[in-house]
């Protein structure tokens, strides 16, 4: 009797399940529809859970080279009470705590990090500098180069070799010997540069008394070259003003447009690129003027035709590599591959539920690990995980699709790469349309990844199970996800006839 009923309770479930399958198919486009506009609504929440990740792995290494190969940055004293650097005598003579804020290498080199580092009016730093330091001051020598990451540096004295600099603001009333290389804000030249000037900044103000023996190459946004560039100049700049002189060659490219002054000269050939043409004194350029006209927007034409081309080649390579990954994967794993496309098509709105939550959950999930810090290796582990599955989710939904056409055509299910080949084929035609195409790429990997998490090896299946009707008033004794109840066995036959017992024997 108990078995009747149970077969009966079973039917009454498959018949319950093939009516949800048979849904109107107008609510399963509004659910897709609700959960692709989630998707998209969540995508800061992950971003925001992935720039712990990203930060947590990243700056321990970054203290880790830094303590490596500067070691002042690890035991340097307190911006507060941080002194001027050593000497090479008094380094061999303190201890370690009291010269801690350098460190004097075997071949000349010092290592320095501290607030401000000063060279006074009368000293010599005979070695290479290699700093980080909130200013950077010269007022005396440095017989070497400069390599610094400053917020603000005035070179007043001398620099015998390059300077090379990142800063917000730079002036240079002194003289470099040789190259100077800068990236920052400002920059301010009055002083000489003997070599070569190569600069990218926002501002460039190069002074009357500046002198720059060789050439000048600027990245700028404004630039005023009132001083005199010995060699050749190369500049491309949103406003160019010119009362200087460059001996050489000038190459000038601005979309804002470029003015020469009364006593501006240019040795050489002149080269502008400008939205309109300037009108130059015959005698400020020795050599031949060539204007070559550009368009406001042609730049941004350029970029965006460029963005075009490399986007077309990146969905083309990643289609081929999809197409190449996924048939070997399917070719291993044909059994699996074919057992999981029948989950998207026998429970399609189950495993599009399944896989919402998961794209959702799991990089909490991966947040929380991370920060227990004992558990990182596992959620190195579980990333890991993660990724490859939202990678191979496509095969899946692509297999069904595939088959599902195949079907139609009067094709059998013999193998599930003939299903996939056809299937990768319409998926990334679907998702190159603009903007749908996103939505759609989610709403495929929601299906692919509840299919996979709906896998007997996941024990995610049974949890989501109906349990068969109980009787009224009965306490259910079957649970979602547990074991079947044990049968307890029966008793051996002995072969001896147990006595009959009548009430009241």
């Amino acid at each position: 009797m108990r078995t009747a009923s149970q077969a009966i309770a079973r039917e009454a479930v498959i018949a319950e399940k093939r009516g949800r399958a048979a849904m109107d198919p107008r609510w399963s486009l509004l659910i897709v529809g609700l959960l692709a506009v989630l998707a998209v609504l969540a995508m800061p929440v992950q971003q925001a859970a992935a720039l712990p990740i990203v930060s947590a792995t990243t700056l321990p290494m970054g203290v880790a080279l830094r303590d490596a190969f500067v070691p002042a940055a690890a035991g340097a004293a307190e911006p507060d009470t941080a002194k001027a650097t050593c000497t090479p005598e008094e380094c061999t003579t303190k201890d370690d705590d009291e010269c801690g804020a350098c460190w004097q290498g075997g071949v000349g080199v010092l290592f320095s990090t501290q607030d401000r580092f000063v060279v006074s009016k009368g000293e010599t730093e005979e070695r290479d500098l290699y700093l980080l330091a909130e200013r950077f001051d010269v007022f005396g020598t440095v017989d070497g180069d400069v390599f610094i990451w400053t917020r603000e540096a005035r070179i007043e004295g001398t620099v015998t070799g390059d300077l090379n600099i990142g800063a917000e603001t730079v002036r240079i009333t002194g003289e470099i010997e040789d190259d100077l290389r800068v990236g920052c804000k400002d920059l301010y030249i009055d002083g000489t540069v003997g070599g070569h000037v190569l600069a990218g900044c926002a501002n460039i103000y190069i002074g009357e008394d500046a002198v720059i023996e060789g050439d000048l190459i600027l990245g700028c946004g404004v630039t005023e070259l009132d001083g005199e560039v010995g060699g050749s100049a190369a500049v491309g700049t949103g406003v160019f003003n010119m009362e200087g002189t460059i001996n050489g060659n000038a190459e000038i490219r601005t979309d804002g447009g470029m003015n020469l002054g009364p006593d501006a000269h240019i040795g050489g050939d002149l080269r502008y690129e400008s939205p309109y043409k300037v009108d130059i004194d015959p005698g400020a350029v020795a050599g031949s003027v060539r204007f070559i006209p550009m368009s406001p927007d042609e730049d941004i034409e350029e970029f965006t035709e460029g963005l075009s081309k490399l986007k077309v080649a990146w969905h083309f390579l990643s289609f081929l590599a999809a197409l190449i990954a996924g048939t070997i994967i399917l070719a291993l794993t044909r059994s699996h591959a074919n057992r999981t496309a029948e989950i998207i098509r026998t429970k399609p709105l189950k495993s599009l539920g399944i896989g919402f939550i998961a794209y959702i959950c799991i990089p909490i999930v991966l947040l929380i690990l991370l920060l227990l810090v004992i558990t990182i290796p596992l959620m190195l582990v579980v990333l890991l995980a993660y990724l490859i599955a939202l990678y191979i989710a496509k095969f899946y939904v692509a297999i069904w699709l595939g088959n599902l056409i195949l079907r139609r055509g009067g094709q059998p299910d013999v193998s599930p790469i003939p299903g996939f080949l056809l299937g990768i084929v319409l998926v990334y035609l679907v998702t190159w349309i603009p903007v749908v195409g996103t939505l759609i790429g989610i709403v495929i990997i929601f299906f692919g990844l509840g299919a996979l998490l709906q896998r007997k090896e996941t024990r995610l299946d049974a949890a989501f199970e109906t349990p068969p009707p109980a009787a009224p008033g009965a306490l259910p004794n079957v649970f979602p996800g547990s074991a079947p109840p044990k049968v307890p066995p029966a008793s051996p036959h002995t072969g001896v006839t147990p006595p009959d017992k009548t009430p009241g024997a």
